[in-house]
């Protein structure tokens, strides 16, 4: 078996064009979404997606739980865990929570003043403007517009009465603002201010922004301590809408390179002339949340970025940190996916910084107008890391890039071999990954399987566990030691990778071994399905006689959906499933007569008839994919138990004793294989579109009787 040099997590494919350079690929569920699960590896890489790393990273820090994928009960029965898109898995995002409660508590509130408070069913606003300038227009800031009326004693019974229901009524349709317009108090009263307020949200919702502005601003002067701090943090969330008012796209899409800079920096102003008056206010929390918005608007990345590294910092929950993190990526560390430059550090923020730098080494060869890392590229980032602490990450990176440019000797030469390993440092696992890939890499297998082994016995994380087999039994195929992954001790133990090398790389004795005695009988049907069909693939028909006899051995084969691949039932084909006109005996006599003569013309054509009414084949499609270094020792560009029917065809139109009924059964076949899309459907090599007319003429001039030569009309 050839060796195959391994670059960490198989870069080389993933790096190859530009487009790879994005967060993530895009297939499965919507990253952060309910139900969908981290799809990279548990280790700091180049090929993850850069929210993975991201939340990995942060997640760890700060004891977080992760959406890291559930665990089957039992990894010896199951090829379900793998590291990559779980589309089965992504279950819709929840429901948005129920206003009730708070429509219930609300109009306890307005009960007293004879007053009830009905939810709108719809909005005649688009979505894009629900969650812009109507965010505020819900029953919660209802009951705090209430609960402030309720609680001011200047206001008569009467007043609260008429603006809360001025309150109730203002909504998205222009008419409710002459509820508005008819209060009618002493324009120095706390009920002149309340109204003014009003009539400035009014303004607000309608986007008359300029309106709005005047009488916020005078608002700010109130003597109702309530208006004047709202008016305030209004006057923020004025001018952040109206920069946004025309940033609009072709399609109607947001489009931020629109946005009006100088009111977004009006918002700036006004955020920060809050903040400077009410540190700890009651929108001190939105008013820094906006700042993000604002920056992220003016295009101001370096303060956007601190922001966001503050806001990791700070993240007390798994989905506040998951929405944030997604947040980060599409404004900041993913603009350039939207045509922007790309972002590339900032000097308050490590942790974008490393994440960054992870996702721009994808890119090898260096591209003309992306930034290139490199030696000094790295160098320049280093006061950024010894600044905040975070020293080791810049190491880290350091060692990345020399494993990325083939220095693999100093890889191992700076990273020592772990002799323990606790259940939470992803930095410390990832060197160790990095490691064992640069002695994989300089072929030093031995020592290489010695480092994943060691390392599986340190290991406390589930999670860790399972990626650790598939390095160690890369490396055991590599080095050509399949056999250990099946003997009795082996740290091997997934079925996933223990069925995927199975499929690819065990020798027929092998595959009868684990027939006979595998651990379960999920895993000695695979063995045995893919024995059987091997067998006939590769011409063992006497031996396919004898190994059909351990179906018998197994004494639950697996039939479950999720072994579909793997159906022993397909092997007791009666030939009843022949084509109309061509007879077929069952599977068995078939085999028999190919194994007393393997050129039989009508047994030729009957296996290809097995073949192709059942489509059995040695299918991957359970366990490829998502399985690190392993997915690249396996791949071949001739897969095996891959039915050539082409060449059983083939085999009975040059034999000369051939049966008139047989051969031009297989002429007509033959044909039919790139029928009707042109493409070979059959499997082998395609052959010419001359040969497939010789066939065509063939049958129709030696045949012209046959049932086959009066079906088939055309050649593809």
């Amino acid at each position: 078996m050839r060796k195959k040099t391994i670059a960490l997590s198989m870069l080389a494919p993933l790096v190859a064009s530009f487009q790879s350079i994005a967060s993530s690929d895009g297939f499965g569920c919507v990253w952060g979404t309910t139900g969908c699960y981290l799809t990279s590896s548990p280790v700091l890489d180049i090929t993850n997606d850069t929210r993975d790393n991201l939340l990995r990273l942060v997640g760890e820090r700060k004891h977080l739980a992760l959406p890291l994928q559930p665990l089957p009960a039992d990894m010896t029965r199951s090829r379900e865990f793998y590291f990559g898109p779980h589309e089965e898995s992504f279950t819709a995002a929840p429901p948005t929570a129920d206003s009730t409660p708070t429509t219930a508590s609300l109009n306890t509130l307005l009960a007293g003043m004879g007053l009830n408070y009905t939810p709108p069913a719809t909005s005649e606003f688009g979505e894009d403007e629900a969650e812009n300038r109507h965010v505020s227009n819900s029953a919660e800031t209802l009951s705090g517009f209430v609960t402030v009326l309720l609680a001011d004693n200047s206001l008569s019974s009467e007043q609260k009465r008429a603006l809360a229901q001025a309150r109730i009524g203002l909504s998205e349709r222009p008419e409710n603002r002459q509820v508005v317009e008819s209060l009618n108090f002493p324009s120095d009263s706390n009920a002149g201010a309340f109204a003014d307020y009003l009539l400035a949200i009014s303004d607000f919702y309608q986007g008359h922004y300029p309106a709005a502005k005047r009488t916020f601003t005078r608002l700010q002067s109130s003597q109702q301590p309530w208006v004047a701090e709202t008016a305030g943090y209004m006057l923020m969330r004025t001018a952040l809408n109206q920069s946004s008012q025309h940033a609009s796209g072709e399609y109607g899409e947001f489009d931020v390179k629109k946005i009006d800079k100088n009111a977004a920096a009006e918002a700036l102003s006004a955020n920060r002339a809050y903040l400077a008056e009410k540190p700890e206010g009651l929108y001190a929390l939105s008013a820094q949340g906006m700042l993000r918005r604002i920056y992220w608007y003016l295009g101001d990345w370096d303060p956007l970025a601190q922001l966001y590294e503050q806001a990791l910092n700070q993240a007390v929950d798994s989905d506040g940190l998951i929405a944030l993190v997604a947040e980060n990526d599409a404004k900041l560390q993913s603009k350039d996916r939207s045509g922007d430059n790309y972002f590339i550090s900032a000097s308050e923020a490590p942790l974008l910084t490393f994440t960054q730098a992870l996702r721009l080494m994808r890119i090898n060869p260096c591209k003309q107008n992306v930034p290139c890392v490199d030696r000094p590229f790295l160098d320049g980032l280093e006061p950024i890391f010894s600044r905040s602490g975070h020293q080791p990450l810049w190491q880290y990176l350091n060692l990345m890039q020399a494993f990325r440019t083939g220095d693999y000797a100093a890889v191992i030469e700076k990273i020592k071999p772990a002799t323990a390993l606790p259940s939470q440092d992803i930095l410390l696992f990832s060197e160790q990954v990095l490691y064992g890939d640069a002695l994989m890499a300089q072929h030093q297998q031995e020592a290489a399987r010695q480092h994943w082994s060691r390392l599986l016995r340190l290991s406390q994380d589930a999670e860790q566990q399972q990626f650790l087999q598939a390095r160690l039994a890369a490396v055991l195929v590599q080095d050509n030691q399949t056999a250990q992954i099946f003997m009795p001790d082996s740290q091997v133990t997934s079925l996933r990778y223990r069925s995927l090398v199975l499929k690819t790389r065990a020798a027929p004795a092998l595959l009868r071994q684990q027939a006979k005695a595998g651990p379960n009988d999920e895993e000695r049907t695979i063995a045995l399905h893919t024995l059987l069909i091997t067998d006939l693939t590769e011409g063992r028909y006497a031996d396919w006689l004898q190994d059909k006899n351990l179906i018998r051995a197994i004494a639950h084969p697996v039939e479950a959906e999720a072994f579909d691949d793997v159906q022993l039932s397909h092997f007791n084909w009666s030939g009843e499933q022949a084509a109309t006109g061509y007879s077929c005996p069952r599977l068995e006599e078939v085999v028999t007569r190919l194994s007393q003569r393997s050129g039989d013309g009508h047994a030729l054509n009957c296996l290809g008839e097995f073949f192709r009414t059942t489509a059995v084949t040695v299918s991957l499609w359970k366990e490829s994919g998502g399985n690190g270094a392993l997915d690249g020792v396996v791949k071949d560009d001739r897969p095996r138990g891959q039915p050539d029917r082409q060449h059983y065809y083939r085999q009975v139109i040059l034999d000369n004793h051939a049966e008139p009924e047989d051969k031009s059964y297989a002429l007509y076949r033959a044909v039919m294989c790139y029928g009707p899309s042109g493409y070979n459907g059959c499997g082998g090599d395609e052959v010419s579109k001359t040969q497939r007319k010789r066939w065509f003429s063939q049958l129709k001039s030696d045949y012209p009787g046959s049932l086959w030569a009066k079906k088939l009309k055309y050649y593809w």
